[in-house]
């Protein structure tokens, strides 16, 4: 359970960011330009804005090991699409397939980490932290060493390889729940209020999940996150193929390697929330974020270490809005996460677009202001949001 489990989160996010750093090939191929680029990298975050809240409800019921052998196949044949796509709009579709097929992958693995959560979400963070890193290195990599159609032909015979994996591991199942429900309740000691609490219609959890202070943080906070992460890292792959670098796609793809380290320091995020608060260690992130973007802006030669400190200040963060949505009793786990995952993968698609329509126009500090702004205006958002609040309470009798 715990290979499919690590197989299941690698192997998602293999295929979400294949394109950051191959700009130089998106450009000899299809002529793209630094526009497209974003709009080809923010086109499998939109399919996955649209189709992660409503994946864990349309696949409960469906058995792990299945979900993950049909979506890795599914994968496959659609890497093996773009091997042979010469167009950019079927290019985006093919993306945007690959987005739409990916919340699946993640569902059928978050059901596995919800049997032990205590030993199994470092396995998944584990994963996910070295399929992103794949998913923009090796692409890069496979591309310029053996050209376009075999790099992603490759890739989808890793897919496959994934598949195959999961077939031949013992087949991974959901917990058994056949007692009937009202058997379960009195069993767990459930009183008239959580028996009310289980009939709450989900309209009414969506309004709760919409309206909860704590929740909507979250929702703005993971927004802002991934808007931030999409933004630096596409511009980067932009800037370092451009002068004064003129980068290859290897080259671009191996930076992204710097982003390994921070691991480490999310396997053990557990010690510092024993020592700091939740809002202490949130300021310590934002100041290690932006101090990460002056080094990569002031010291061309030490992006590698910006890069490194940039990511480790980000995938810690995310830590930070997972402990938010985890501390709400209120509304169900699948309700929040849903319209989380909504808000964090439309930031990711916005900042993937707007940053490279910013570089285009105004280079790398027309990006860091455009991350600027909009952080800003996150952050007003969220003070705002809590003096209305407050002025509501001393209002009413």
């Amino acid at each position: 359970m715990r290979t499919a489990l690590m197989i299941g989160s690698l192997g998602a996010f293999f295929n979400l960011y294949q394109l950051q750093a191959l700009f130089p090939a998106l450009v000899e191929r299809f002529g793209t330009t630094a526009t497209g680029a974003g709009w080809l990298t923010m086109a499998s975050l939109l399919g996955m804005m649209i189709t992660a809240p409503i994946t864990g409800a349309v696949t409960k019921r469906a058995n792990p090991s299945t979900l993950l052998i049909a979506g890795f196949l599914t994968l496959a044949a659609i890497n093996a699409s773009i091997a042979f796509t010469t167009r950019q709009d079927v290019l985006f579709a093919m993306r945007l397939g690959q987005g739409i097929v990916i919340p699946s992958l993640l569902t059928a693995t978050m059901n596995l980490v919800s049997q032990h959560p205590r030993s199994f979400v470092p396995l998944y963070v584990t994963g996910t932290i070295v399929g992103s890193t794949l998913s923009r290195f090796y692409p890069a990599w496979s591309v310029d060493a053996i050209g376009w159609k075999l790099g992603f032909l490759s890739s989808a015979c890793l897919m496959v390889l994934a598949a195959v994996a999961i077939c031949l591991l013992p087949k991974a199942t959901l917990p058994r729940t056949t007692l009937p429900e009202t058997t379960l309740l009195k069993t767990a000691g459930a009183g008239p209020t959580q028996c009310a609490e289980r009939h709450q219609t989900p309209v009414t959890y969506i309004r709760r999940a919409l309206t909860d202070n704590t929740l909507l943080i979250a929702y703005l906070a993971g927004f802002a996150l991934l808007f931030t992460q999409s933004a630096v890292f596409t511009a980067l792959g932009l800037w370092l193929s451009q002068e004064p670098y003129h980068w290859d796609s290897q080259q671009i793809g191996t930076i992204y390697l710097a982003c390994l380290p921070a691991l480490f320091f999310v396997l053990t995020s557990s010690v510092l929330r024993r020592y700091l608060s939740e809002i202490a260690i949130a300021i310590l992130l934002m100041a290690l974020i932006w101090g990460s973007l002056w080094l990569i802006s002031a010291m061309h030669m030490s992006i590698p270490v910006g890069v490194a400190l940039f990511a480790i200040g980000t995938y810690m963060f995310q830590t930070v809005t997972t402990q938010l949505l985890s501390s709400s009793r209120r509304v169900p786990a699948g309700v929040a996460a849903g319209i989380y995952l909504t808000c964090y993968y439309l930031g990711g698609a916005m900042g993937a677009s707007l940053a490279a329509y910013a570089f285009a126009i105004w280079a790398w500090s027309g990006v860091v202001a455009c991350i600027a702004i909009t952080q800003v205006f996150i952050f007003c958002l969220i003070m705002g949001g809590r003096y209305c609040r407050r002025s509501g309470k001393r209002k009413s009798p």
